[in-house]
């Protein structure tokens, strides 16, 4: 377990406005906020700087927002960029296209663990529950499912209890939902930068 506070948030976004201002919009209301929030950005254009410059302020942690030229999809050049201004100790990993739970980064810090990692799962909203969202407005989960509007719902309801740890033989990992020591990702020199395209 780790306090919040140690905890820095990166959130990758490129050219997503509504997605981005739900995410942060879903920060605003943690349970526990984190330490800091680091936007990850792969070269958005000036809309999406000035809504993360609006944005910003609302924010219940420090933010910054990193961006990069856009040159194609280098994710892991920013995300590196990210890990050496990380102030916290325990990076938590999510996309602008992800709503927190409002117990996401609570429950991130309750799992950190020396020598470990966390990987986490997300459902996907279908075209007409996406657009049924707005920040600030309350869309239960449940109703979502019951009309069949998620898919892979299962993943996206918050489970009250610890996660078993195990080997599930998964190789590489989804970079949506995922946290890690910065000093683990320190020793492995961060993200592969000569990887470009999508996935980590």
């Amino acid at each position: 377990m780790i306090d919040p506070s140690r905890i820095t948030v990166v959130v990758s976004t490129y050219n997503h406005l509504l997605p981005l201002e739900l995410c942060l919009a879903g920060f605003r209301h943690q349970t526990r906020p984190p330490g800091e929030i680091l936007i990850a950005d792969d070269g958005s254009g000036a809309e999406t700087r000035g809504l993360i410059e609006k944005l910003l302020p609302s924010l219940p942690c420090p933010a910054r927002h990193l961006w990069h030229e856009d040159k194609g999809f280098r994710k892991n050049i920013i995300l590196n960029r990210c890990l050496a201004a990380a102030r916290g100790d325990y990076l938590v990993l999510t996309d602008a296209d992800c709503i927190p739970h409002p117990r996401y980064v609570e429950d991130h810090a309750a799992l950190a663990e020396a020598g470990f990692w966390v990987q986490g799962r997300r459902c996907y909203l279908n075209e007409a529950a996406s657009a049924a969202l707005a920040p600030g407005r309350k869309v239960p989960g449940c109703r979502l499912f019951l009309a069949g509007k998620l898919s892979g719902a299962a993943k996206g309801f918050r489970l009250p209890f610890p996660v078993i740890r195990r080997d599930t033989g998964q190789r590489g990992i989804i970079g949506c939902n995922m946290a890690a020591w910065k000093q683990d990702l320190l020793k492995i020199n961060g993200w592969d930068e000569e990887y470009e395209g999508w996935g980590l």
